[in-house]
């Protein structure tokens, strides 16, 4: 550990004596210390660096979620121009870490993590935080770009797969047809990247994580990266009682049937984002972890597209993907969507 942040640690925990091991987790390039005194109290040290503009948002986004009540870990100290950050220590358990455990356990936490991120879903245009440095909300051309992140580092560089001259014709079409209902919903304020291992639990409690990527948008990609987390298998009872649970609770104009039609557009958008990231960490950053939630993801990419029923040249690729990718050893795929 560099001099200068050993000299952050003592200055801000006010001791010389203490231990820290790395804990390496996640894409980003970023750096995470957990940092323990010899009485036993521990705090998480976060080095972040420049090639992500968004991380330097992190604090001033805790200051404001923790401001609408949303449950977040507090910073115990900050030094921006040396981008360090020390904050209190949730422990190691997160959603994620759940995922083996019934369904009756898990739900209370699922039904509680949807009513906090309600929170923030539910501000209106005029209780948005002027002063507060956002990422660029979703729009037209950000929802393109990870059409193309999808066909570029997924469907070509995992799959194999080109689509042919008239094949994206009609792919662009179906794209932009999918940009204008994905558009049509009124924004709101979203965490972005909503899946299970950025929701810790203390206590009974979620604590939520990685919010940098805070913008307006659509809240289906956030009920689409929780409910679709290509981590965590539910069954199609258990995330259609999350579906339901998440309507009652947020009481829109439209009915249940325009709203699980908006969800699982929703849902495709977020999982060719996602299946987008596996391919470009996986493949292009070296990190070949992220290449194992490719079956997960993909499944349920076909789930959503097969539920969405708006999407025929998306659930053409995608049975194209499955099929590519059944035959390689390196890819697990349960039998239900090679069949």
């Amino acid at each position: 550990m560099k001099e200068e942040i050993q000299k952050f640690l003592r200055v801000h925990l006010q001791a010389t004596d203490y231990f820290y091991e790395p804990i390496r987790k996640g894409g980003s390039d970023r750096h995470f210390y957990r940092v323990r005194l010899p009485q036993g109290a521990t705090f998480i040290f976060m080095e972040y660096g420049t090639d992500v503009e968004e991380n330097a948002y992190w604090a001033d986004i805790n200051r404001f979620l923790t401001g609408i009540g949303l449950p977040v870990p507090r910073i115990i100290a900050c030094d921006l121009p040396k981008r360090f950050l020390l904050v209190e220590d949730l422990g190691e358990t997160d959603l994620y870490s759940l995922r083996e455990l019934p369904w009756h356990e898990r739900r209370r936490h699922y039904l509680t993590v949807l009513s906090e991120i309600f929170k923030l879903h539910r501000l209106k245009p005029d209780e948005w935080p002027v002063n507060l440095k956002l990422n660029p909300g979703y729009d037209p051309a950000l929802y393109a770009w990870e059409h193309r992140y999808f066909l570029e580092n997924f469907v070509e560089a995992v799959c194999g797969i080109s689509l042919s001259h008239d094949k994206m014709r009609a792919w662009e079409e179906e794209m932009e047809s999918l940009i204008d209902r994905l558009q049509s919903v009124p924004p709101c304020l979203i965490h972005r990247d909503f899946q299970s291992q950025n929701i810790m639990i203390r206590n009974g409690r979620p604590f939520f994580l990685d919010f940098q990527g805070l913008r307006t948008g659509n809240l289906f990609y956030d009920l689409a990266s929780l409910v679709c987390d290509p981590y965590v298998v539910f069954s199609p009872e258990e995330r259609n009682e999350l579906i339901c649970f998440y309507y009652r609770i947020s009481q829109p104009d439209d009915g249940p049937d325009r709203f699980a039609a908006c969800f699982w557009e929703g849902s495709a958008q977020r999982l060719m984002q996602a299946l987008g990231a596996y391919g470009f960490l996986g493949l292009k950053k070296g990190k070949q972890e992220f290449l194992k939630h490719i079956p997960g993801g993909i499944e349920n990419l076909a789930a959503a597209v097969s539920r969405a029923d708006s999407l025929p040249v998306l659930g053409e690729v995608v049975q194209n993907c499955i099929k590519c990718l059944s035959g390689h050893r390196s890819f697990s795929f349960p039998e239900r969507i090679i069949s």
